[in-house]
């Protein structure tokens, strides 16, 4: 196996565990946003998920900021489908 495929694999399984917590990190965020610590919590979240994105690029190029704004728009879309 190519150190090519490792990293794709690697990265594909990444995003797999991210998708499937998807369900549960939805449900974490509408119980914290019930108890009014949703925006600590939002940010926890966005800043998780961004550093995946980053992961999956293998942290090339200088692009913290556009991982961020992907970040967020998934998150809250997470949490928008969940209302």
């Amino acid at each position: 196996m190519t150190q090519k495929t490792k990293s794709s694999k690697k990265a594909t399984g990444m995003k797999q565990a991210f998708v499937e917590n998807t369900a549960a990190i939805a449900l974490a965020m509408k119980h914290q946003a019930a108890e009014g610590s949703f925006p600590d919590e939002r940010q926890r979240l966005i800043a998780e998920a961004a550093y995946l994105i980053a992961e999956q690029r293998d942290f090339q190029g200088d692009l913290a900021f556009d991982d961020w704004l992907q970040a967020e728009a998934e998150i809250d879309a997470l949490f928008a489908d969940q209302h």
